[in-house]
């Protein structure tokens, strides 16, 4: 029972139905509720409508369910940044980094806000860091085929820009390519560091 109101939220999230998404979340929640992803969806939802307060109740509920996930700390940081908690956020990053040292973008974002701070050498050895990573071959093992299993969010980039970008490519295949490519990756991390200065 949980499933179909789960499966219902990502239908209506796909399709931008974002209250409705909560809704569908709220009841899967209600028979699930210790199913730390029907929060982390929830929060996504949430965060698309600005309620970032809601969404940050979420992902805490997510990260207490699954407190040793690098990934519920990291997805967190982003919200409490958003949130204005910019030391809250630096803290979930580290914590992601403790738990998945090889992970690139959580040291680039760590490095990012770092240098939001004015603490610039903290924020060098964190890109260096994110760009050695970037430049191993294992970082890049995504396999590049034509039918993959998409994430929630990987579909629903997919189904917001259906228009070609560069070389007949969806908003999806671009963001797919920047990280599975690791100089397209090694592009990205430069264009984001340049690109918020």
């Amino acid at each position: 029972m949980a499933n179909q109101h789960f499966q219902s939220g990502e239908l209506r999230y796909k399709s931008r139905d974002f209250e409705g998404a909560i809704l569908a979340f709220t009841r899967a929640i209600e028979i699930e509720p210790t199913n730390a992803d029907i929060y982390y969806q929830r929060g996504i939802s949430y965060f698309h409508l600005n309620r970032k307060s809601l969404a940050l109740i979420d992902f805490n509920q997510a990260q207490e369910l699954q407190p040793n996930n690098p990934f519920r700390y990291s997805s967190r940081a982003y919200i409490k940044d958003a949130c204005g908690d910019i030391s809250g956020a630096i803290s979930d990053y580290e914590r992601a980094i403790e738990l998945d040292p090889e992970d690139a973008v959580s040291h680039n974002n760590l490095g990012l806000l770092q240098e939001k701070l004015g603490y610039m050498k903290k924020a060098k050895k964190s890109f260096d860091l994110a760009d050695e990573l970037a430049d191993k071959n294992e970082f890049f093992n995504i396999p590049k085929t034509e039918e993959t299993d998409l994430t929630v969010e990987e579909e629903a980039l997919e189904s917001v820009s259906k228009e070609p970008t560069g070389k007949n490519q969806s908003l999806f295949q671009v963001v797919k390519q920047v990280f599975t490519d690791k100089n397209t990756f090694r592009e990205f991390l430069t264009f984001v560091r340049n690109g918020l200065k």
